[in-house]
């Protein structure tokens, strides 16, 4: 099984498509040209009521805001630190694997909804990207995952395109959330994975994220 490349999959609609403060982070795939950012100075953590943080970066010589979805890695799972900073998302491998060379990945991500617009909008606006994107694409809905604390659930997608040889198959799901300022987000999960077998294999570990948000 070939390795990814040095770019993100072409991302569902979890994705975030740039910074506040115009550091742009490509919608798909996220060229590290374009997003050469270093985290930087990590704000106080939030409260256990709000789920989304805010990390400040450098971003073309100056300090711009990254929001950081506090998803915690399951047994046998830990965050790619290194191709997080790199590609602007929290990116999450097997123990022992790196983001090139797992067969499947989890990445998450945090979008600053500004105008508080229904979560429906964002699923319906990149679905319709999705399929501009890979022609071949099959979009399933799933049952929503619930959560343990009892907030609201995630809508839950699978998505399946041959053509998309990195990526062939992801499992996507997506929560609105906030902040302590009150500021609206839209969270994304997704798993993204090269095989049907390797999907298979880590979804445990992504459902026992999804529940536990």
């Amino acid at each position: 099984m070939t390795g990814r490349g040095t770019n993100l999959p072409f991302l569902s609609y979890a994705a975030p498509r740039h910074f506040e403060k115009g550091c742009p982070l490509s919608s798909r795939p996220l060229h590290l040209a374009r997003v050469a950012a270093i985290w930087a100075v990590a704000l106080a953590s939030a409260p256990v009521a709000a789920e989304v943080e805010k990390i400040m970066q450098t971003c073309d010589g100056k300090l711009c805001a990254f929001f950081r979805a506090s998803f915690v890695p399951p047994d046998g799972w830990i965050e790619d630190k290194e191709n997080s900073r790199k590609m602007g998302a929290l990116i999450f491998v097997p123990r022992g694997q790196t983001f090139h060379s797992a067969d499947a990945i989890i990445y998450a991500t945090a979008r600053f909804n500004r105008d508080k617009k229904p979560i429906t909008d964002f699923i319906e606006q990149d679905q319709a990207r999705w399929r501009d994107k890979a022609k071949d694409v099959k979009v399933t809905g799933l049952p929503q995952v619930e959560r343990a604390n009892g907030k609201e659930a995630f809508r839950y997608f699978q998505f399946e395109a041959p053509s998309m040889k990195s990526q062939p198959f992801e499992r996507v799901a997506t929560v609105a959330d906030g902040d302590t300022d009150g500021n609206a987000f839209v969270v994304g999960l997704v798993l993204s994975a090269k095989s049907a077998k390797a999907l298979s294999a880590a979804e445990p570990a992504y459902l026992a994220m999804l529940k536990a948000y």
